[in-house]
């Protein structure tokens, strides 16, 4: 079969009507079309794309590209580009066809060497992919080339490489049942602590054992899609807020978890989550010695069992404002509990009769599309709500909250995107004093905001669209930290709430003041390119300045990071 271009394919396809196949798979979380979509709503082109928690299913996906395809004609010359390339990638969702595929395997080209050769083309690629009425299943196979440098304070020079390949599956069974599983291993080599400055890296298990030179990911899951209701099991990314550089209920720097949920929704109007997840508490050691070997003591690794549950209820006006509602639980040291499996329990109430041992947060949100081509964004977590304080200077009123603005062709210049953000996060918040593992974080790693407790950020984002397959983007991010005062032995010396792992104590100040404690401050500067040089094969180039400066004692660090990475899809 002779390969048509997409945008001669997607030109043809508009003039029948689109069959949108029902694909119940989902689309990651870090896929480039959720800022696409985001920036459709900015200019009214769509309506009720609900982004506070993503990843969004491809049958949904798929719908708001037909939408767009519509209305191609208010879209710039190279977003009409850009649109075309994720019609191509989505086709199968949008058209019910595979005319732009190939794969290699059982491959329509007339030879294995042309097979190969088209794997270099602009055509959507895979190792192989079958899909009919009843069933599709889509291979790909993976593969990352990755150098990095650092020069600065923190680790002198240094500089680290790796090779990171695998694959992953994905398909739909009778346009219901959905499924997944993605599966990558990394062998590298230089400095394994420039790696863990890298907030995903970081997350491996495998990174941290000594011997080893590799580190790894695996997400799979199963998910059932009856379009007004969907249930999911299994572990990916989830990510939950509406922030940009930091999310306020889930954020990506923790490392993947299992999870349980299911969601509801009529049209684009009302939607309802629940989540129940399976995190990791703190690590440790048991040792005990062999009954056969009284000189052999046997260290086994632990970790405390941990989870967090979750409702969102988010009700829609479209093109106008988007309301959300959620209340959150981290409960420990037991097993899953039956009460917060129940998606209709109401959590603060199910607590108290559960002994009141557990972390409860609540937290609105609303998106406002007011203004052409401007989406405003705020949020608030409260963590326990205590009416007689709030907003009072006790530490009993523990609280974070975040505005934001995103300005899509600011000043009429076409293809830029603007965003700015603002976070705060009141001393004391995420921590618990009735559990030893009610932190809002899963292996010392906060679940939300990641400046933590006692600190505030500014974030400032352009992104410009150059051409169809080039991505600029420059952002600047300032933060302010008051952080607990320790001796030089790290015994604390006075809690400040600046440290989500040191709760309040009856012999701390009743009363909180902002930024107290040791003060530290970073600046951030981040520039980055992305190339995609054919279909599924890009080129990534970063650099980040970051310097960070402890205002108290006089000391600062300055750091320059580079990176470089080519990355591919078959």
């Amino acid at each position: 079969m002779k390969y048509l271009p997409a945008a001669f394919l997607c030109c043809v396809l508009m003039l029948a009507p689109a069959s949108l196949r029902g694909q119940a798979e989902n689309v990651p979380a870090r896929h480039r079309v959720y800022t696409f979509l985001n920036r459709m709503e900015a200019k009214g082109i769509i309506e009720g794309h609900q982004n506070a928690i993503i990843p969004l299913s491809r049958r949904e996906i798929g719908r708001f590209l037909s939408v767009i395809n519509q209305k191609r004609q208010e879209l710039t010359g190279t977003y009409q580009d850009l649109l075309d390339e994720f019609l191509s990638e989505f086709e199968y969702e949008v058209f019910g066809t595979t005319t732009g595929f190939h794969r290699l395997i059982a491959s329509e080209e007339e030879s294995f060497g042309a097979a190969v050769g088209a794997s270099f083309s602009d055509r959507e690629k895979f190792i192989y992919y079958h899909a009919d009425s009843s069933f599709n299943i889509f291979f790909n196979f993976l593969l990352d080339l990755d150098a990095r440098w650092i020069t600065g304070d923190d680790l002198g020079a240094a500089n680290s490489q790796f090779i990171q390949f695998g694959g992953r599956v994905r398909g739909t069974l009778w346009d219901k049942l959905g499924f997944y599983a993605e599966l990558t291993n990394a062998q590298f080599w230089g400095s394994r602590d420039l790696l863990k400055r890298d907030p995903r890296i970081s997350q491996s298990h495998a990174l941290g054992v000594v011997n080893a030179q590799n580190f790894d990911f695996a997400e799979s899951y199963l998910r059932f899609d009856a379009d007004v209701i969907s249930v999911q099991i299994g572990r990916e990314r989830v990510l939950w807020g509406y922030g940009v550089n930091e999310k306020m209920t889930l954020q990506d720097s923790v490392r993947t978890y299992d999870f349980l949920r299911a969601d509801a929704r009529y049209k684009n109007i009302v939607r309802y989550t629940f989540m129940h997840s399976w995190l990791l508490g703190k690590s440790d050691t048991l040792g005990f010695v062999l009954p056969f070997d009284s000189t052999y003591v046997f260290a086994e690794p632990t970790n405390a069992d941990k989870y967090f549950a979750a409702h969102r209820l988010e009700v829609s006006w479209p093109g106008v404002i988007d309301v959300g509602a959620q209340e959150m639980v981290i409960y420990s040291n037991r097993s899953p509990d039956l009460a917060y499996l129940n998606p209709l329990a109401f959590i603060e109430s199910v607590q108290r009769s559960r002994g009141e041992r557990d972390n409860v947060f609540w937290a609105f949100d609303l998106q406002l599309h007011l203004i052409p081509n401007v989406q405003l964004h705020g949020s608030i977590v409260y963590d326990d709500i205590h009416l007689a304080n709030l907003f009072s200077n006790r530490w009993e009123d523990r609280y974070a909250w975040q505005v934001g603005l995103a300005y899509a062709d600011p000043f009429t210049i076409p293809n830029l995107d603007l965003i700015m953000e603002y976070t705060r996060v009141e001393p004391y918040v995420y921590s618990h004093a009735r559990s030893r593992e009610g932190t809002y974080t899963s292996m010392y790693t906060l679940l939300g905001p990641q400046i933590g407790p006692n600190a505030d950020s500014w974030f400032f984002r352009a992104d410009y669209l150059a051409a169809r397959n080039l991505w600029l983007s420059a952002s600047v991010s300032f933060e302010r930290e008051g952080n607990n005062l320790l001796n030089p032995g790290g015994t604390l010396i006075r809690n400040v709430g600046g440290n989500v792992f040191m709760p309040h104590r009856d012999t701390d100040s009743f009363t909180k003041e902002f930024l107290d404690g040791i003060r530290v401050d970073t600046r951030r500067v981040r520039v980055a390119a992305n190339w995609e040089i054919v279909n599924e094969i890009w080129l990534d180039l970063r650099y980040q300045y970051d310097q960070r400066e402890n205002l108290t004692v006089g000391e600062s660090s300055t750091n320059h990071t580079y990176l470089g990475r080519l990355r591919m899809q078959f």
